[in-house]
């Protein structure tokens, strides 16, 4: 699978390894992408700075937003985000059972009340058009802050843009998510054609 926009090499983009640092000292590699970005410099520091608000807060634990992330991208289906958001989860204290129910939200015991609202949220927000409800967004606030149900909102919006980015662009999925979702993600329906 080739790209539709060509990613640039990561050792001609010297002035950005802040950036790609953070991603790898985060996740282990630095997604494909922020090569794919860095055509554009205003767009690149547009998404670092963002991926630092939505990734390194103190107020969401790391559990909460892999289920965010990888739910709504998911539900959108966006597998290549929905690959990186799932890999590496459990080692962050999001339980597999999470992952692998999120179609069953509702029922599922696996889930709390709280996990519930968020990704009733995450699927209706998947919608095109959108399907949030009022009752929605009061149904999270049952159990966050306005604060962070603030900050759920705006993982969900970034997750978007990313799963558009790479939808369209049709960046490749780095080797350590594609072998992960490979082996885990076929059940909730996860393929990624990468020949």
């Amino acid at each position: 699978m080739a790209p539709r926009i060509g990613p640039l090499k990561r050792e001609d983009l010297s002035e950005y390894e802040p950036i790609f640092k953070g991603m790898v000292d985060s996740i282990g590699y630095v997604p494909n992408s922020f090569f794919t970005m860095a055509r554009d410099p205003g767009i690149l520091n547009a998404v670092g700075a963002l991926s630092d608000a939505i990734w390194y807060p103190a107020t969401v634990d790391e559990p909460l937003r892999r289920l965010v992330t990888f739910a709504y991208s998911h539900y959108a289906g966006s597998y290549y985000s929905s690959a990186h958001c799932a890999c590496g989860a459990e080692e962050l204290g999001l339980a597999r059972e999470k992952i692998m129910n999120i179609f069953e939200y509702e029922t599922s015991p696996v889930y709390t009340n709280a996990e519930r609202a968020v990704l009733r949220l995450c699927r209706h927000a998947a919608r095109i058009p959108g399907e949030v409800t009022d009752k929605d967004v009061e149904d999270l606030k049952q159990h966050y802050s306005e604060s962070i149900v603030t900050f759920i909102v705006g993982m969900i919006c970034f997750m978007a843009f990313l799963n558009k980015w790479n939808e369209i662009a049709k960046t490749r999925l780095e080797d350590i998510p594609f072998k992960w979702a490979s082996e885990n993600l076929g059940p909730l329906g996860w393929y990624l054609d990468q020949e």
